[in-house]
C-alpha cells in the first residue's frame, strides 16, 4: 500500500486530530519541504556559510547529547541549514561526532564543520527548548545571529530543578518498578532508598571524572548488596523480600535512557554505525553492572549467605490496577530525573499508564511479553506523539519516559545471575528475551511516531 493510500485509509481517524488543533513538532517541520530561506546565502562567502553550518551543528550537538536519536538529529540539523539558505547541506552522525558540509560551485572547495559529542544523557529541558527554537527558525522568525544567541542561552540556562530532585526522580522510578513487579510497599520503600543512594553516589563519582564503566560497577554492587542484605534481615522477621525485584529496579535505573533501546532505534532508522557504537557502549555498561552484581554475590557467598533461587518463569505478579499506577509513577519519575517540566511529567505519566493498560490487555489474551511490549510501545509512540504536539513539546520527551517502566531489567538480572551460577542455557535465554523486548520497544516507538506524523499530515490536508 502506498503512502497516499495509507493516508486515505486513515482519513476517518484524522478528523478528531484536526479538531484538536494538532500542531507540528520540530520533527514534522524537519521532514517537510522547507520554506523559502529568510535570505539567500552567498556560497562564495565563507563566513556566512560557516555561520549557518556552525549553528546547525550546535543545535544537532545539543539534540544528540540530550538523548535524541540519530535520524531526528540529522533531519532537524539539515532543516535549520535549509531554513537559512543551504538546502543541500548534509549531516553525518558517527555516535560521538557530528559533521555537516555543503558543496559549492565548481572551482570552490566544499565547506564542512565537525563537532565531537562527549557527554550523552537524557535532558528533556534542552530538547524542548531546542525544538521550540527550531520551530521559530523554520518559520523564518529568527536571523542567524538571533538563533545563535538563543542557542547560547539554552546551553547556559539552568535546569528547572536541582540534581537532588532529579535523583529523587530516579528513586521514584526504582520504587515504581518494584511495585510493578509485585513487590510489597516495604520493598518499594527499600528500593527507593537504595536507588537514591546509588544514583547520588554515581553523581558524586561522575564529578570526580570516574569512567562510567566503574560507576556502573559501583551501582550494580550497591543495588545487589542492598537487596541481599534486606532479604537476610527481613527473612528472620518473616517479611517477604525478593532480591530479584530490587536488583531489577537498580538495573533499569542504571541503564534507563542510555543506549540499549536507542541503539536499536538507530539501526531501524538507518544509522548502523551509530547503532553499533551505542551497542558497544551498552555491552560495556551492562558488563559493569554484571561486575558489580558478581562482586556482591561473591561477597555474600563468602559470608555464608545466599539469595533465594532464581525462578525464570516469574515475571511479576502485581494486580492490573497496581501495575498501571506503578507505570505512571515510574514514567513520571524518569521524567523528573531527566529535568522535565511539570506539564511534561504529567504527560509522561499518562502515556506510561496507557501503555501498561495495553500491555496487561495483551497478556490477558495469552500473548507473550515481547508482543505485549511491542504493542504497548507502538501505542505510546502514537498517543505520546499526539499529546506532545498538543502540548507543543518534542515527542521524545514523552515517549522515552513512557517506555522506561517496560525495560527488561528483571530478565537482565535473572540472565546475569544464571550465567554466574553456571546455568548458561537459562542465562542466555533470558538475555535474548531481554534483547527481544528492547527490539520490540524500539520498533514500537518508531512505528507509533511514524503513524502520528502521517496522521497529522492527513489532518492538515483535510483542512
Amino acid at each position: 500500500m502506498s503512502l497516499v493510500e495509507t493516508r486515505d485509509a486513515l482519513a476517518p481517524f484524522t478528523r478528531p486530530l484536526a479538531w484538536l488543533g494538532l500542531r507540528k513538532s520540530a520533527m514534522d517541520l524537519a521532514v517537510e519541504p522547507p520554506l523559502s530561506p529568510m535570505a539567500p546565502v552567498d556560497l562564495d562567502d565563507d563566513g556566512a556559510v560557516t555561520d549557518v553550518l556552525n549553528l546547525a551543528l550546535e543545535i544537532g550537538g545539543i539534540l544528540l547529547s540530550s538523548g535524541e536519536g540519530a535520524a531526528d538529529t540529522v533531519a532537524q540539523a539539515e532543516s535549520v541549514a535549509a531554513a537559512f539558505g543551504l538546502p543541500n547541506a548534509t549531516v553525518e552522525v558517527t555516535f560521538t561526532s557530528l559533521t555537516i558540509g555543503v558543496n559549492r560551485r565548481r572551482g570552490r572547495p566544499p565547506i564542512s564543520v565537525i563537532r565531537v559529542v562527549n557527554y550523552r544523557t537524557v535532558d528533556m529541558t534542552r530538547v524542548t527548548r531546542v525544538a521550540r527554537l527550531i520551530d521559530l527558525i523554520v518559520r523564518r522568525q529568527l536571523t542567524v545571529g538571533q538563533a545563535t544567541a538563543e542557542v547560547e542561552k539554552i546551553v547556559e540556562s539552568p535546569h528547572p530543578h536541582s540534581f537532588r530532585v532529579a535523583v529523587f526522580g530516579w528513586a521514584m522510578l526504582g520504587c515504581a518498578i518494584v511495585i510493578q513487579l509485585g513487590g510489597t510497599p516495604l520493598a518499594g520503600l527499600i528500593s527507593m532508598v537504595s536507588t537514591f543512594a546509588l544514583m547520588y553516589t554515581n553523581r558524586l563519582l561522575d564529578g570526580k571524572r570516574l569512567p562510567t564503566f566503574f560507576q556502573q560497577v559501583v551501582g550494580g554492587f550497591m543495588a545487589t548488596a542492598w537487596a541481599l542484605l534486606a532479604f537476610v534481615l527481613m527473612s528472620d522477621a518473616f517479611i517477604e523480600i525478593r532480591p530479584s525485584q530490587l536488583v531489577a529496579a537498580g538495573i533499569i535505573v542504571l541503564l534507563a535512557g542510555l543506549t540499549l533501546v536507542g541503539s536499536i532505534e538507530d539501526a531501524i532508522t538507518g544509522f548502523p554505525v551509530t547503532s553499533a557504537g551505542r551497542g558497544v557502549e551498552t555491552m560495556i555498561l551492562t558488563g559493569g553492572v554484571l561486575g558489580g552484581i558478581t562482586i556482591a554475590l561473591a561477597l555474600f557467598a563468602r559470608l555464608g549467605l545466599s539469595p533465594p533461587p532464581i525462578d525464570p518463569a516469574i515475571q511479576g505478579d502485581a494486580a492490573v490496577h497496581v501495575a498501571v499506577l506503578a507505570a505512571a509513577v515510574g514514567a513520571a519519575g524518569f521524567a523528573v530525573a531527566s529535568y522535565a517540566t511539570v506539564r511534561v511529567t504529567l504527560l509522561a505519566a499518562c502515556v506510561g499508564a496507557m501503555g501498561m493498560i495495553i500491555y496487561q490487555a495483551v497478556l490477558a489474551v495469552e500473548f507473550d511479553v515481547v508482543v505485549g511490549s511491542a504493542l504497548a510501545a507502538c501505542a505510546m509512540g502514537l498517543v505520546g506523539g499526539i499529546f506532545a504536539r498538543i502540548a507543543t513539546v518534542p515527542p521524545l520527551v514523552v515517549t522515552i519516559a513512557g517506555i522506561t517502566p517496560f525495560l527488561p531489567g528483571l530478565s537482565v538480572y535473572r540472565g546475569l545471575s544464571a550465567l554466574t551460577s553456571d546455568q548458561t542455557g537459562i542465562g542466555l535465554g533470558l538475555l535474548f528475551q531481554a534483547l527481544a523486548i528492547a527490539v520490540a520497544l524500539a520498533a514500537g516507538v518508531v512505528f507509533g511516531e511514524w503513524l502520528t506524523r502521517n496522521l497529522r499530515r492527513s489532518a492538515a490536508a483535510d483542512q
